[in-house]
């Protein structure tokens, strides 16, 4: 069984799945860490050499590697990856896709608070963070909303969706 974690940026994505993993009694993947790993750079310095377009095909590239691999897990996408190349489609046929939902104020705090280097974050005030979320969730509503099942991650109860999982498995 793979089981997708999916939404914005500062979802609650890695943190959920770590959670559920050792729950579950599944493997974890961070789609991210795991390019990092592969690569062996950061997301950022590929943004900067590479550029958007080459993370892209390298991300779905990775996304298919990681539902190669037999088991149980947890796989946290990248913001993104849900938005590109039909992955999310690729992923609702293959997985169980859950989207992790949390609205703007939500994620401007998380975003703030947090001390993740994002690339296509860089450089801009809380207004202009705002907007651009405002902007870029609106664009991956479409893709996002495919998921299977939604969680609003800002009340997120992980013992609701380790149970929610087990029963799709059944």
């Amino acid at each position: 069984m793979i089981v997708y974690l999916i939404g914005f940026m500062a979802s609650g994505k890695t943190t959920v799945g770590i959670e559920l993993a050792k729950n579950l009694n599944y493997e974890f993947i961070d789609l991210d860490a795991f390019i990092e790993n592969k690569y062996n750079k950061s997301v950022k310095q590929i943004f900067e050499q590479k550029g958007e377009d080459h993370f892209r095909v390298i991300e779905n590239e990775a996304l298919r590697e990681v539902s190669s691999i037999e088991g149980n897990i947890i796989i946290a996408a990248g913001g993104g990856t849900s938005c590109f190349y039909n992955s999310i489609d690729y992923m609702n046929k293959i997985g169980l896709t859950i989207y992790l939902k949390a609205d703007v104020a939500e994620l401007v705090a998380r975003l703030i608070a947090s001390k993740t280097d994002r690339p296509l974050l860089w450089g801009k005030n809380q207004q202009e963070l705002n907007d651009y979320i405002l902007r870029v969730l609106d664009e991956r509503k479409k893709y996002y909303e495919k998921a299977k099942i939604t969680f609003e991650s800002a009340s997120v109860d992980i013992q609701q969706i380790a149970q929610t999982i087990e029963a799709a498995i059944e």
